[in-house]
């Protein structure tokens, strides 16, 4: 019953209809190569509505202007991962997570001729760890070229900047948050600002102003496998869910998920 064209900077809460149109019942997992995308594609979310791919982009070695997934070997070419997810039959979101502004270029150009063909209708998310103000750090994008360069290429997107990993020592602090509002406040994009669950226990109290700001933030809260148990982490998570469960998204395993019901 979905409907046959999506705007790919919509709501994926209107794409994936979760239960209870609550954010954490969205599945969300990452490419690493080609065999492990097949098998998300055909096997793992076979019996669901599909999910939130997370797609880490990276130049190819020898040859940078060609966007590859990161880890990925044989390399797999970021135009040939978009083209298979865009030929499912499933619902998907794409999540594209880059590091530099020539990646952000050669990436945005991708969707841009996808969406010209008239084959992107699924809810598309654009990730960077980016400069401004208090988070300013030198030799990461500034808030400003990411939003310049995404406006100019494909602006039809769901934005979802990050902070640099430098100034999250002592947790989401408030002028790190209050300058991080204050530069996408102007956007006309959806954006969902992505927080990390082992930062965001120090400063919970402060990160629940985000959901605030204006009806368009969202906040996207994400453990890697690689970081510490949830344990220590959960009531934050469950108050941050408590404030708007449509507009907290959980990029993070099933596993993880399962503690913040």
């Amino acid at each position: 019953n979905r409907p046959r064209r999506f705007y790919p900077g919509g709501d994926i809460i209107d794409y994936f209809r979760p239960m209870n149109r609550d954010g954490l019942n969205i599945q969300w997992d990452t490419v690493t190569n080609k065999d492990y995308l097949l098998y998300l594609l055909e096997v793992f979310f076979a019996d669901s509505q599909g999910g939130m791919l997370v797609i880490p982009v990276i130049s190819s070695v020898g040859q940078p202007n060609i966007p590859v997934i990161h880890g990925s070997q044989p390399e797999l070419p970021l135009q040939d991962c978009l083209e298979l997810i865009l030929a499912s039959k499933k619902s998907w979101g794409i999540y594209l997570r880059i590091k530099s502004k020539s990646q952000l270029s050669l990436t945005l150009e991708l969707l841009r001729q996808a969406y010209d063909r008239d084959l992107l209708h699924h809810p598309t998310w654009v990730n960077m760890d980016i400069a401004h103000g208090a988070f300013y750090i030198q030799d990461y994008v500034t808030g400003a070229e990411f939003l310049r360069t995404i406006d100019q290429i494909f602006p039809y997107v769901t934005l979802a900047p990050g902070w640099p990993k430098e100034v999250l020592d002592e947790g989401y602090k408030p002028e790190l948050v209050e300058d991080m509002v204050q530069l996408f406040q102007g956007a006309w994009q959806d954006v969902s600002l992505q927080l990390h669950a082992e930062t965001l226990y120090r400063t919970v109290t402060g990160c629940r102003s985000l959901l605030h700001a204006q009806s368009r933030f969202s906040m996207t809260l994400e453990h890697r496998a690689e970081d510490r148990g949830l344990n220590s982490w959960t009531a934050s998570l469950m108050a941050i869910r408590a404030l708007n469960r449509q507009q907290s998204f959980y990029n993070m395993l099933n596993m993880y998920r399962e503690h913040i019901c």
